[in-house]
């Protein structure tokens, strides 16, 4: 009869896990099923699958997609680093979200069928866990609710409230979904309120969701663009919100929350707590994309240490002329020299004061393909972490003392 699919996984869901479709046939089993993958609209891979004693085939879309979708760590238009853009609220997705068509059919007696089923699902960078079950489902993303929880962080809400600290001169982003063609979603704009330390608000401001401010509509085409990321923290929000936190220097916190059309709230608050910091040295953030699709950060307020080391390979020569009519060699002259001489930088990361959240969220960051750092206020640095652990100290209760050493992943050349 014909091939279909019998189960697949949920609509959007983050690529780096057991992605499994079940093929089945209507009617008698084939000699083989074939499955069709199109990233984007362009086929990028065909697949002949020998059905098992079940007269069933299991196609996991994992091995087909690995690395391919990828968190952004530049704007849209690639000319700077996604950290540091504070122009415009907000830029949008060019690897961290795709669609994926998966297509089958059937291969019997030496002839191949057309396509006979076809199902989507758009796929971005991340991970669930094996405890999450098979097809996991990502709706708690959905900006559709003020239950939801929406912003695509590792962070645990509490009473539906995100909250991380950043000091005025932190820099960095959240991502969302923003869109109503695929998971209904209705986000039209974003409230950021600013208050002081006891709760009154300083200032509100509407940020709508369009190309005017760096996004798209929500129900525009471009599956890329859904993916979009606010600049949220205080250093980027200064900027494109006009100075609100230069205007009104007793801030003490702001809300963020994305609204219907109807300024109904759609997701869950984010709240930004000011975290004030020594003068004495430079603090330094550490960033890396995490399992939802998204990038997360923390900040380090101790004295970071920072090591430089040299390796290269010795040679050794004869020292003289030989070629000459009378020997004679120099008082410097060198018996042993070192050629491919390549250096890297080291640095101990250390904090003082990581609140519990923080301690529960950067685990995270071990697991993550993709981490940078900024130094005060540096460029941003690609780092790789040397060891997969951390060292934890309680200072006093509810407060730790944290300490990670992490090496740039550029080499310095000698």
């Amino acid at each position: 009869m014909s091939a279909q699919i019998d189960s697949k996984p949920t609509l959007i869901v983050p690529a780096n896990q057991s992605l499994i479709f079940s093929i089945s046939d209507t009617g008698t089993t084939p000699d083989r099923f074939i499955v069709w993958v199109l990233e984007d609209s362009v086929e990028i891979a065909k697949l002949y699958l020998t059905p098992n004693t079940n007269d069933v085939s299991f196609f996991n879309l994992a091995e087909v997609v690995r690395d391919r979708v990828k968190v952004d760590d530049k704007i849209r238009d690639e000319s700077e680093t996604l950290m540091s853009y504070a122009a415009l609220p907000f830029t949008t997705g060019r690897n961290g979200l795709k669609k994926y068509v998966v297509n089958v059919g059937s291969y019997d007696g030496g002839v191949e069928s057309g396509t006979e089923d076809t199902d989507t699902v758009y796929l971005l960078d991340g991970v669930e866990q094996i405890s999450a079950g098979l097809h996991p489902s990502f709706a708690e993303y959905y900006p559709t609710a003020s239950t939801k929880k929406s912003w695509l962080t590792d962070r645990v809400p509490v009473d539906n409230v995100i909250t991380l600290e950043a000091s005025d001169n932190d820099e960095g982003c959240i991502a969302f979904l923003n869109d109503s063609t695929i998971i209904g979603g209705s986000s039209v704009k974003i409230l950021t309120t600013l208050k002081d330390s006891t709760g009154a608000t300083l200032s509100t401001l509407y940020d709508t969701i369009d190309v005017a401010n760096g996004a798209q509509l929500q129900s525009a085409s471009d599956i890329n663009q859904k993916l979009t990321y606010l600049m949220a923290y205080p250093k980027n929000f200064n900027v494109w919100g006009a100075g609100k936190l230069t205007t009104y220097p007793t801030w003490s916190y702001y809300d963020i929350e994305i609204q219907s059309g109807a300024s109904a709230q759609i997701s869950n608050i984010l709240r930004v707590n000011r975290k004030c910091t020594q003068e004495k040295h430079t603090n330094t953030q550490l960033a890396w994309t995490n399992s939802v699709g998204g990038w997360d950060s923390v900040l380090f307020t101790g004295r970071t240490e920072h090591t430089d080391m040299v390796t290269s390979k010795p040679f050794q020569k004869q020292i003289g002329n030989w070629d000459a009519s009378t020997y004679t060699f120099l008082p410097q002259a060198r018996e042993s020299q070192d050629y491919q001489v390549t250096g890297k930088s080291s640095f101990k990361l250390i904090s003082v004061d990581f609140s519990f959240a923080d301690i529960q969220l950067i685990k995270y960051a071990l697991r993550s393909d993709n981490l940078m750092i900024r130094a005060g206020s540096g460029e941003w640095m690609p780092v790789v972490i040397d060891t997969k652990s951390y060292i934890v100290k309680e200072a006093f209760s509810g407060v730790y003392s944290v300490s990670l050493n992490v090496t740039l992943a550029q080499s310095l050349k000698c």
